[in-house]
């Protein structure tokens, strides 16, 4: 069987960069679960979505597999989905929703801006262990690690368990070694996609960062969205960003964030991340975006 295999960088900044994925249009479930991992590992891609019409209240239902295991979600194949579909004009809204097996997520398509921007929103964050021990595990797997101390270790979640580790410089954060068999284990033991390494500053809206994913096959990703929703989700919780804005109690509020990935790959990536508060709703919506780039398309036998 051959099968047409996008390759879409998603992130990218100023037309380079970015995070590519493969996207395929499966569009009447044809494809077996086996045959989407095949493909996946033929592409050795650290993502690969599979498109599909939707069912039960969703335009869509993306599926999403890395070279060696399917994954609930997966934040720049989904950019890069949408605006493939986007460009080529297949798309009859701009507001959609996809079904993932992370939920029922939002899509909006933002067409009039220069580049076609792509958001969706995140699951609800949630805490899944905090104020971690940098302990002689994280020391096995970051030798060099310059932790800031201000902030906690902490596992977050939008939809994928990722472990936060706050970095004190972007020197460090670009110097920082790792260990991949240990930070495997480490990813098992505290049964984690991978660890999201950042920089941050209460008075700065930029973000530096960088993911680990050996767990999964991937030992370093230049763009993520599903970590970089757990990282704003974090910050939200740490930093006084609702407070910021004095009628939050009556009004609603959007505070967004620039992330900047890559740069140790020199592959450097733009995810934009935006906290949507409202003061009918006990937590703040989380959407991460941005733009992308077509590759080549591929064709690949099974």
């Amino acid at each position: 069987m051959k099968v047409d295999v996008y390759v879409v960088n998603s992130f990218t900044l100023d037309g380079s960069g970015g995070n590519p994925a493969g996207i395929v249009y499966d569009w009447e479930y044809q494809l077996t679960e086996i045959e989407m991992q095949l493909i996946a590992q033929k592409m050795g891609l650290s993502e690969v979505a599979f498109i599909r019409l939707g069912v039960q209240n969703a335009d869509y239902d993306l599926r999403f597999f890395t070279p060696t295991d399917e994954v609930p979600l997966c934040g720049h194949a989904t950019i890069a989905s949408f605006w493939l579909m986007s460009t080529q004009g297949r798309l009859t809204k701009k507001n959609l929703s996809q079904k993932t097996k992370a939920g029922i997520l939002s899509i909006s398509i933002d067409a009039a801006a220069d580049d076609t921007n792509v958001w969706m929103t995140q699951s609800a964050p949630e805490i899944i262990k905090s104020n971690l021990s940098y302990n002689q595990q994280f020391q096995l797997a970051f030798p060099n690690a310059a932790i800031d101390t201000a902030l906690p270790i902490e596992i977050w979640s939008t939809g994928l368990h990722d472990i936060l580790l706050p970095i004190k410089s972007r020197d460090d954060l670009n110097h920082l070694q790792t260990n991949m068999k240990e930070l495997t284990v480490l990813s098992e033991n505290f049964d984690v996609v991978g660890v999201h390494a950042f920089v941050s500053s209460i008075d700065s809206q930029e973000i530096y960062a960088r993911n680990f994913a050996p767990r999964y096959g991937i030992e370093e990703e230049s763009a993520t969205g599903t970590s970089n929703g757990a990282l704003t989700a974090y910050l939200a919780h740490h930093y006084p960003i609702a407070q910021r804005h004095k009628n939050i109690a009556t009004e609603p509020f959007s505070y967004t964030f620039k992330v900047l990935q890559g740069e140790a790959m020199e592959n450097p990536s733009l995810i934009y991340t935006r906290l949507d508060y409202s003061p009918l709703a006990d937590k703040p919506t989380i959407w991460v975006g941005g733009t992308c780039a077509l590759i080549e398309l591929k064709e690949i036998h099974i």
